[in-house]
């Protein structure tokens, strides 16, 4: 079975990034090739309404827009 193919921080390569919801809770998620959040499969989490201007990655002290992940990290 292949895993999907996510995009990545482009400063560690990690694949998992979160956001803080209204409670100041994190929410994590996954983001498709076409800059598409994904809830991971643990958390389920419901995306509508998240704000996802700065997201924060799980792996690093990245931060940014979706729009910087990368679809291949080269060290």
């Amino acid at each position: 079975m292949n895993r999907p193919q996510y995009l990545l921080c482009p400063q560690c390569g990690a694949h998992r990034f979160f956001v803080k919801n209204g409670s100041g809770q994190n929410v994590y998620f996954y983001v498709n090739p076409d800059h598409s959040p994904v809830p991971t499969e643990t958390s389920h989490a419901n995306l509508d309404g998240l704000d996802f201007s700065v997201i924060f990655c799980c792996g690093c002290s990245w931060k940014g827009p979706l729009h910087k992940l990368v679809p291949v990290f080269r060290f």
